[in-house]
């Protein structure tokens, strides 16, 4: 199939998909995955520069919107975000352990897994550089799916079950801008582009160069945030000051919303494509039993996540979703719970979160090899 027909025939019917009301829950944007699941397993292929761009795309205006309070939200829940994601990777590497022994599956092949269920790039990464095998790509590719759909089906219908009033909860988010983003409204800085692609553009190039940089950390094992992890902190730098000289970096919300959007689609589109290839041959040939490993690591990390969230720390129940979804490093899942919220202050909850629980994630198949070993 022509690429171009491709790419927006699976974005207009996961479009159309998403916004059917199933049961109460709308799958939205991420309806576009499972469109794309579809068109992978009947051969569509896609770049996988696309899904890098997706990323970007997505994850730069986010850094930009939550920067005017990313400052002071940190002031007031540091510890609770890193506590919260140190524990989903705690409770990660927990549930791929006992994966493996209760599924009787290689560990190697539960990592990639685990990787899947976590919707984590960068701790596939770390998997793939421990050991020669390919089935970590494989788990990955099985697992991602309902990594994807799980976290997306909590935040929407958690709220249901918690019969929470939406505009309530969406006050409960408010956390002051610093006083460089007010300031910044104030003045009368340039702007080179009057939409904001300018400072997404300037906030994915300083994300790349900043993700590009890589750690070693032992022998076997390097820490990167990459491009995505990058883009998003350059973002909140640069939304947290407002302006660099006289050079604006204060961006109307709705049009960081559509380039946000656009970015989620192309993500979902690669992501659902490439998984989809082979899904079907892949499952009959290990058993159905991956999916159900997978389905599990997702669960148990991302419900027990969300309970110390709000249960524990008493964060809003938005911010609890917000960081669960930060603590998992799933983008979509972010998507979705900006379509129940209606409210872009959620995102600081994501922002503040993702960067750690990256770090933490690139760390643990390192720990969980030291222990078990791999093949």
């Amino acid at each position: 199939m022509n690429l171009l027909l491709a790419l927006f025939l699976i974005m207009a019917i996961g479009y159309f998909l998403g916004y059917l009301n199933i049961f109460g829950v709308k799958f939205g944007a991420s309806a576009i995955l499972i469109t794309s699941l579809v068109f992978g397993h009947f051969g569509t292929e896609i770049p996988p520069i696309l899904g890098n761009i997706g990323l970007v795309l997505f994850l730069a205006p986010i850094g930009l919107m939550a920067g005017p309070t990313f400052v002071n939200n940190i002031k007031k829940n540091g510890i609770k975000f890193v506590a919260i994601a140190l524990l989903t990777c705690i409770i990660g590497g927990v549930s791929i352990v006992l994966a493996s022994n209760m599924f009787d599956i290689p560990m190697e092949l539960s990592m990639g897994l685990g990787a899947g269920a976590l919707t984590s790039t960068a701790m596939l990464g770390t998997v793939t550089s421990l050991t020669s095998s390919s089935s970590p790509g494989v788990g990955y590719g099985i697992a991602y799916a309902f990594g994807v759909l799980g976290v997306v089906l909590l935040v929407q219908i958690l709220p249901k079950v918690l019969g929470v009033d939406r505009d309530v909860e969406n006050e409960k988010l408010t956390v002051p801008e610093s006083k460089n983003a007010i300031e910044a409204l104030k003045q009368h800085y340039i702007d080179f582009e009057p939409h904001g692609l300018f400072g997404v553009a300037v906030a994915i190039a300083l994300g790349s160069l900043l993700g590009s940089i890589k750690v070693p950390v032992g022998e076997t094992m390097v820490v990167s945030l990459g491009a995505g992890g990058g883009s998003i902190i350059a973002g909140i730098v640069l939304g947290h000051f407002g302006h660099v000289g006289p050079v604006n970096f204060s961006f109307e919300k709705s049009n960081m919303q559509m380039i946000r959007d656009l970015g989620l689609a192309f993500f979902l589109m690669r992501a659902g494509v490439s998984a989809g290839a082979g899904f079907v041959e892949v499952v009959e040939q290990y058993g159905v039993k991956l999916f159900f490993a997978g389905v599990m690591i997702t669960l148990a990390s991302s419900v027990l996540s969300f309970i110390m969230a709000y249960y524990v720390f008493k964060l809003p129940l938005f911010g609890a979703l917000g960081t669960t979804t930060g603590s998992m490093t799933s983008a979509p899942a972010l998507g979705a719970l900006l379509e129940v919220t209606q409210d872009d202050r959620v995102s600081s909850y994501y922002a503040a979160t993702q960067p750690i629980a990256t770090i933490f994630l690139v760390f643990m198949p390192q720990i969980i090899s030291l222990f078990f070993g791999l093949q």
